[in-house]
């Protein structure tokens, strides 16, 4: 009882301080992962990745070994994060508009349908809450980079961007924002240094396409990873874990460089997760898109090295829903009431909680059936501790997470009574939040 208490002390403490114990509004840097199994981390434990820069963060930080994403889908996954809302609730559910028959968002001649649907897809979300568009509206600079779905960052809180958005020009899921990491970090430098010499606090989108496909980084890493990898895939999709990993620690060593590190914080997190396919190139099996382990879970973290004191936490679950608030906590902001995450400094709240949702619906989106929180849905689950419930259409799984991590053996025949309390749990989540669309 006597450590449980000092935790929960120590954690409350280490809260106060990240809020009031600084002179000013701190800094946040974003760091978002992209197609990336748990697993694949040096401070997860895997054998043969090296991801050093990753690894000090989160020894410096509050980290969550049992992260979970809000859906295993990229577009989806990052509404959530933006906007502190489960995919049911943003209407943000798919990558893609489904389009009618014999359209084709590819084809040129079929551009100005694709399009007009593209807008339509997006549009809702000018009138969602997002932490981006609080900060802003409390004298954040805020840069993006990276992924981004939802057409021009401008107009969804964002001061200075990377990529336009624009869908008449190929603008999809980045287009120019894509670039940061691969091939440039200079436009992350010079927004850090524009915020500096104005003496404004920034926040930075770091939505660095890694180690998503193409897996293609440069020959030192690969050839790094091709012996002690089981296949040239694996060692592909390995290089470009490392890749990732070198981006960060560049952002670090920059802000060391300025004196801004120790007056920044980073949060950490992946948009869903991959296990590579060894049998062909920058493709994946049994883990993006679906509701396994494999595909859902993530390590997170949020780190203020000096201010927030470090815990690595086993148990405890947090989610991606509880990106936002945190931020706009760890800002000293109060968030939107229709945010319902957690804040991730005070794992006493989210042990508390005890259990997160995920949504999962198909790629493509009927824009037409919006409103059908059932149409393309193809499971929800919550996990219960170490209880975990899959509902999909076809039927429900039951699994139990502490003698089965990867979710191979199904216990729903055995344990009805275990369904139904965890179904409950589904039903009262879905009633609490509402869609907003």
């Amino acid at each position: 009882m006597t450590r449980i208490y000092l935790t929960i002390c120590c954690s409350l403490l280490s809260v106060m301080s990240a809020t009031v114990g600084l002179a000013g509004p701190p800094n946040v840097v974003f760091l978002l992962s992209d197609d990336q199994s748990w697993t694949d981390y040096g401070f997860m434990g895997h054998p043969e990745i090296q991801t050093p820069n990753l690894d000090r963060l989160a020894k410096a930080g509050v980290l969550y070994e049992r992260g979970y994403v809000t859906a295993p889908l990229c577009r989806p996954s990052l509404a959530s994060l933006v906007t502190g809302l489960y995919p049911h609730e943003t209407g943000v559910r798919g990558n893609d508009p489904l389009l009618p028959k014999g359209i084709s968002r590819k084809a040129v001649d079929d551009k100005t349908v694709s399009i007009e649907y593209r807008n339509r897809m997006t549009a809702p979300m000018n009138n969602l809450p997002s932490f981006i568009k609080t900060l802003k509206e409390n004298g954040y600079a805020t840069l993006q980079t990276g992924k981004w779905w939802e057409g021009n960052p401008l107009d969804h809180g964002f001061t200075d961007a990377m990529t336009h958005g624009d869908h008449r020009r190929g603008g999809r899921h980045g287009d120019v924002g894509l670039k940061i990491g691969r091939q440039t970090m200079q436009p992350l430098y010079d927004f850090v240094d524009k915020a500096d010499a104005a003496e404004q606090p920034f926040f930075i989108w770091y939505g660095v396409f890694l180690p998503h496909a193409p897996h293609n980084a440069p020959d030192r890493l690969f050839k790094k990873y091709e012996k002690v990898a089981p296949n040239e895939p694996t060692a592909r999709y390995w290089a470009n874990v490392e890749w990732l990993d070198e981006g960060c620690g560049q952002i670090v060593e920059y802000l060391k460089s300025k004196g801004l590190y120790e007056d920044t914080i980073f949060v950490y997190t992946c948009d869903n997760g991959w296990v590579q396919n060894p049998n062909r190139m920058n493709a994946s099996i049994r883990s993006k898109r679906e509701p396994v382990e494999a595909g859902i879970r993530t390590p997170i973290f949020i780190t203020h090295e000096g201010t927030l004191a470090p815990q690595r936490d086993s148990e405890t679950l947090a989610s991606n829903i509880d990106i936002a608030t945190t931020i706009l906590h760890a800002c000293g902001i109060q968030p939107p009431e229709s945010m319902t995450g957690l804040d991730l400094r005070d794992p006493e709240q989210l042990q508390k909680r005890d259990r997160v949702y995920v949504d999962v619906y198909e790629h493509d989106s009927d824009l037409d059936k919006l409103e059908d929180l059932q149409d393309g849905l193809e499971a929800r689950v919550v996990i219960d501790g170490w209880n975990k419930l899959i509902v999909r259409p076809s039927g429900n799984e039951l699994y139990d997470l502490k003698q089965d991590p990867d979710d191979r053996r199904d216990l729903a025949s055995k344990d009805p009574a275990k369904v139904t309390q965890l179904s409950k749990l589904i039903d009262a989540w879905l009633a609490a939040t509402p869609s907003r669309r």
